[in-house]
């Protein structure tokens, strides 16, 4: 068979070919020496071990994404060029957990210090209570405890006073008495001393004078003699009984001990006494505005005596006393032609915890332990007619209403017996006393086991049921 190369390699082409291929050859070598003699030698760096501070926390990415595609032959550097020399930061603690310590730190200081400073307790009690359905009941009251056997009580006193001008359309013949306001003193012993109506003092200028009502004279204490108001009355018509402030005796202990220790002085001078013919108001007029200024006066002074209270004392409105004061004798002698009139409220206040316990003794299952009174507003009190705030140191109260015992708790001593204990004993504390009828507790935190030993740290307080 027949090579079919042979016509190749015989050809002249195939001859051009060969001769080219050696001159590429030749000058291929001659420029590599030349390169070898001109160029610096290659240094082949030497690959450091890196420090672990220096090396990067995440991988490095691929070399692809980190070159740069040169293709003007220069050696190629990396997209984002770093300088060697310059040595990378350490890195620093992130924003994130540096803010999640500090917070952290803040809430287990404040846990503790909510927990360890600012720790109380509150204690809230429903203290045993009874409702009393119907008293109706006579107690009786006495003055500034004069009867050990009576509830004690002391009066308060308010005034109002208003006045109108009135006509003299009428001309008279008038005989009038004189009249005016006196002290009368007990500096004789301690046992109050009763005046009846009509008792008689005498002026220093023998001027014989009357009391209207009876009344009763308070006994003195120590030094301080007993002393009781009053309004003093001429004994006759007529202008010559009118006096300037004076003493006055009582005849009736004349020749007795007592006639140095029961004296009267007036408050002011003693007016109104005339006889003749005169111009003065008309006695309808005069009628007309007492009624007027009595109502006026009546419905405020009542409001003023509602204001009346005092701490550690029950007042009993319904019993209080309004006594009228007026000059009609002068209008009706033809001294003036002004009416005056003055409302003089008397309210008792009776000893609260005295008042409760006597209340209480018409309960059935009471202890003697303290009591106190609720819904005294309820109750009515209606005293004799006869009997005067002022004038009397004894009084029967009829008493009727529904009002509410309630048993006294000594907070302080709750206090003291629950501070420092733990949460466990609180009930059976509680148990021990017989004033209470629950108790609960609200700790602050939620989470305290002990009561506080501080005593400022424990609150007491009450809370009763409604009605």
């Amino acid at each position: 068979m027949q090579d079919i190369r042979k016509p190749y390699t015989r050809s002249r082409s195939n001859s051009d070919l060969q001769s080219r291929v050696e001159q590429f050859e030749a000058a291929r070598y001659k420029r590599d020496d030349d390169d070898l003699y001109d160029e610096e030698p290659v240094q082949i760096p030497v690959k450091k071990r890196r420090d672990l501070e220096d090396m990067d926390m995440y991988p490095r990415r691929r070399d692809d994404d980190l070159y740069e595609d040169n293709r003007d032959g220069n050696t190629r550097r990396p997209a984002s060029y770093i300088d060697a020399t310059v040595r990378r930061p350490r890195k620093k603690t992130p924003w994130g957990t540096a803010t999640f310590i500090a917070v952290t730190t803040v809430l287990v200081v404040g846990v503790i210090l909510y927990t360890y400073v600012f720790d109380s307790a509150t204690v809230t009690i429903i203290p045993k209570y009874i409702d009393v359905k119907d008293i109706g009941k006579t107690i009786i009251f006495s003055k500034n405890g004069i009867d050990p056997n009576g509830v004690p009580f002391m009066v308060e006193t308010t005034s109002l006073s208003k006045s109108k001008t009135l006509a003299l359309s009428e001309t008279r013949k008038v005989e009038a008495k004189a009249s005016g306001r006196a002290i009368i003193y007990n500096n004789f012993d301690s046992v109050p001393q009763k005046l009846i109506k009509n008792t008689r003092f005498e002026s220093t200028k023998g001027k014989i004078y009357r009391i209207n009502q009876s009344v009763e004279v308070p006994g003195k204490k120590g030094n301080v003699p007993g002393s009781v108001e009053v309004t003093l009355y001429a004994d006759s018509n007529g202008a010559d009984y009118n006096i300037d402030s004076t003493t006055f005796s009582i005849p009736g202990f004349k020749g007795t001990a007592r006639e140095d220790g029961f004296y009267a002085k007036s408050k002011g001078p003693i007016t109104g006494g005339s006889s003749g013919t005169m111009s003065l108001v008309a006695l309808s007029d005069l009628n007309a505005a007492k009624d007027s200024l009595a109502l006026e006066l009546s419905k405020e002074i009542d409001a003023e005596l509602l204001k009346i209270k005092k701490e550690g004392y029950t007042p009993l409105y319904s019993a209080s006393e309004i006594t009228y004061e007026d000059n009609s004798s002068e209008l009706l002698n033809g001294t003036t032609g002004v009416y005056k009139v003055t409302a003089t409220g008397n309210l008792m206040l009776a000893n609260a915890p005295t008042f409760a316990e006597t209340i209480a003794k018409n309960i059935g299952d009471y202890d003697g332990a303290p009591v106190r009174l609720t819904y005294t507003d309820a109750l009515s009190f209606t005293r004799k007619d006869t009997d005067h705030v002022n004038g009397t140191s004894s009084l029967s109260i009829l008493v009727e209403g529904k009002p509410r015992v309630v048993w006294v708790s000594d907070f302080e001593a709750i206090k003291a017996m629950i501070k420092g204990k733990k949460r466990d004993e609180f009930i059976p504390l509680m148990k021990t006393i017989n004033s209470i009828e629950t108790a609960e507790i609200k700790f602050s935190p939620l989470w305290l086991s002990n009561f506080p030993s501080d005593l400022k740290k424990l609150h007491v307080n009450e809370s009763l049921p409604k009605r």
